[in-house]
């Protein structure tokens, strides 16, 4: 059963390698910078809770939001997560709303102990993506033409494969580090068509950048008992600055043709240049937060992350992005932990809110995100496994001064094994 289990995992494990290259996200704001981070949405259960990760930790759980909740792995057990990852999105302007779906693996993690006081954890997961097809009209009546249309479309995105360990420093201290794989591919397209004149050649401008590098990311969390059954459990985490390396490629050309999706007719090559190298600037990171429990049964907890998106360049470029921060409110109920019990009440509820103030600013408005979430934990009967569905509902972007504003819906589906591998038998 355990050789089967580890097949499944190497299995799930490469799917997760080959689906990290599909295109996972539609929103016309990941144009900008490295696209949507994944962020808050680390985990299934973390997820249901708006995003509250800092001070999280539990024996069955793998957080890589902060990598010193690893010390808290249960010291005989082997952890699999694995999760999908749907969206739902309705896209809307003052002038029309259009709607799209898509599904994919989200992350597989999984954890054991090491020794008595070292835990470790791999996984792979997104770090960032981008997904983006948008159509600008331009009044050029002046200079004779009825319009010009620009069409921008890019895809791709940053994975992250990550080793991580914590270390149980006495009773109440944990430290952790994320030693963290970042490599991906992003490709944007620009055409600017001239559909009312067949004398003016179409353009079209296509870029590739392709980076990989290694990056570190540090977590403390403190537990702090409170009376007989309650306990405060702080925590941090921090990313510095730092350069990924990356080659980038590019194109320009004009054209007959290629308009809404036709056949393209190179004319001339305006500019190319063969892949080059230089440097993705990603910024310093750090959070913290607090999360206060009573025992088993229940657990409130809040998050305050920043991140320093104003130095942000790509091959020397800036981005104009301002700094992000996020906040997230969270908690979670378990009615009763006996096995006796009925399934409602073995069943763990959570429930939170968070709001994102994103680097993007476009026109004087800050492309802001927020959302409420929920979740749920299905235990199975005779063993710790889990079932974990979490869902979010939310807004971001505004329709004011020609922008769109993107409503969704969010599901994500896991399913946590939680096995006693380590535990020796006292009968064979």
């Amino acid at each position: 059963m355990k050789i089967f289990k580890a097949g499944l995992f190497v299995f799930l494990f490469f799917q997760a390698v080959v689906l990290s290259g599909q295109t996972t996200i539609n929103s016309p704001y990941s144009r900008f910078g490295l696209g949507e981070l994944h962020g808050k949405n680390i985990n299934t259960k973390i997820q249901g809770m708006g995003g509250v990760s800092f001070a999280m930790w539990n024996s069955g759980m793998l957080n890589p939001a902060n990598p010193a909740s690893y010390g808290k792995i249960d010291s005989a057990s082997f952890v699999l997560d694995v999760s999908l990852f749907g969206v739902y999105t309705t896209h809307k302007t003052t002038l029309q709303k259009e709607s799209s779906s898509l599904m994919t693996l989200n992350y597989i993690f999984f954890g054991f102990p090491v020794t008595r006081w070292w835990r470790t954890s791999l996984g792979i997961m997104p770090f960032s993506k981008k997904g983006y097809d948008v159509k600008l009209e331009v009044d050029m009546s002046q200079y004779n033409f009825n319009n010009v249309i620009n069409e921008i479309s890019g895809d791709g995105g940053i994975n992250r494969f990550y080793w991580g360990n914590g270390f149980n420093i006495g009773k109440h201290l944990r430290l952790g580090i994320d030693a963290t794989f970042l490599f991906g591919q992003s490709n944007s397209t620009s055409m600017v068509y001239f559909p009312d004149s067949i004398y003016i050649a179409n353009i079209k401008s296509q870029n590739s950048t392709r980076g990989e590098d290694f990056v570190f990311d540090y977590g403390i969390q403190y537990d702090i008992p409170i009376g007989k059954d309650q306990l405060l459990t702080v925590g941090a985490v921090y990313s510095n600055k730092f350069n990924m390396k990356a080659k980038r490629s590019s194109i320009i050309y004009t054209l007959n043709g290629g308009f809404n999706g036709g056949v393209d007719y190179p004319l001339d090559t305006l500019l190319y240049e063969p892949e080059y190298e230089g440097n993705i600037v990603l910024p310093t990171r750090f959070g913290f937060g607090a999360v206060f429990r009573n025992t088993d049964k229940w657990l409130v907890g809040a998050d305050f992350e920043w991140q320093n998106w104003e130095k942000f360049t790509s091959f020397g470029i800036s981005d104009s992005l301002d700094n992000a921060w996020r906040i997230s409110i969270g908690g979670q109920l378990n009615p009763k932990h006996t096995t006796l019990s009925s399934l409602f009440k073995r069943m763990t509820y959570r429930a939170g809110f968070h709001y994102d103030d994103s680097y993007v600013n476009l026109n004087g408005h800050s492309i802001n995100q927020y959302g409420i979430t929920f979740g749920v934990t299905f235990p199975m009967k005779r063993s710790k496994t889990t079932i974990d569905l979490a869902i979010e509902a939310g807004t971001r972007g505004t329709i004011k001064d020609n922008l769109i504003q993107e409503n969704y819906v969010r599901f994500s589906f896991a399913v946590a094994i939680f096995e006693n591998w380590f535990q020796k038998r006292k009968y064979q």
